[in-house]
């Protein structure tokens, strides 16, 4: 009987917020100008690669396709879905989690994904790695739906690469659209 008072209450935390949440989309340009490599407390910026991404524009497009949920007045959202990043000819798509905080005009993102992907185009297919990619980026609000802002990626949990955490540092402009009920 325990069991199944404690499984009921697992899908009533589970199900109750999920009836209060919202899809959003966001659909982003973000633009590469550095990276580097960070080991044991010690970070290093590969200029190479900065100057490569200072000289050529190399626009990525990326889309998020989202389910959310807003604590009420409380200017915070969280929730998960699927992230998308397009070179065109290939595409890679993760599950993550995000949190997000809206100090309106101001938006302070952060996520988290990776463990399993799908790619599509020339190859398609899934696969599971150790990978994981944590993302913070903070964007100034034009308007409802229009952020412009800068953002870090690190890259952890590569195979052989043992204490090393590659990272980007990147511009991004995006559409955050929520569907309202």
């Amino acid at each position: 009987m325990k069991k199944m008072i404690f499984l009921v209450l697992i899908i009533t935390v589970l199900i109750v917020p999920a009836a209060f949440a919202q899809f959003r989309i966001d659909m982003a340009i973000d633009v590469p100008k550095a990276g580097g490599f960070a080991t044991d407390g010690d970070t290093e910026l590969v200029s190479e690669v900065s100057d490569f991404f200072n000289e050529y524009t190399f626009p990525i497009p990326e889309a998020a396709f989202l389910y959310q949920y807003s604590f009420g007045s409380i200017p915070v959202h969280v929730g998960g879905g699927l992230r998308v990043f397009s070179l065109i000819l290939e595409s890679m798509a993760w599950p993550i989690i995000y949190a997000e905080l809206d100090l309106s005009p101001f938006i302070i993102h952060t996520n988290v994904g990776g463990l399993g992907f799908m790619y599509f185009g020339i190859l398609n297919g899934t696969t599971t790695s150790s990978l994981l990619m944590p993302d913070l980026h903070v964007a100034y609000k034009f308007g409802e739906t229009f952020r412009l802002g800068l953002g870090a990626m690190a890259f952890t949990g590569i195979d052989g690469l043992d204490g090393v955490t590659p990272y980007a540092i990147y511009l991004t402009g995006r559409f955050s659209i929520l569907f309202d009920k």
